[in-house]
């Protein structure tokens, strides 16, 4: 479901973090988030990710328009709405 693939974007006070799901997605050997970009304005900025880890990152950007994008072994490529 979407609810554990379309990244959450929230502000924090040196740019922002990046969650992959408002229920957090499992982490496991065979299924798990296996990157996190975020592009902002111009640029892109991308975070990998091993089974185990918290799939969650931060990323000191400002830009006025951001989106986030991951992808999941199993379920492909994700993006914020």
């Amino acid at each position: 479901g979407l609810e554990k693939h379309v990244p959450v974007i929230e502000r924090t006070s040196s740019g922002i973090k990046v969650k992959i799901g408002s229920v957090p997605h499992p982490m496991e050997e065979a299924h798990y988030i296996e990157w996190v970009e975020v592009l902002a304005d111009d640029e892109a900025y991308r975070r990998f990710f091993k089974p185990g880890e918290k799939p969650e990152a931060e990323f000191a950007v400002t830009a006025e328009k951001i989106e986030a994008r991951e992808y999941c072994s199993i379920h492909g490529l994700w993006k914020t709405p």
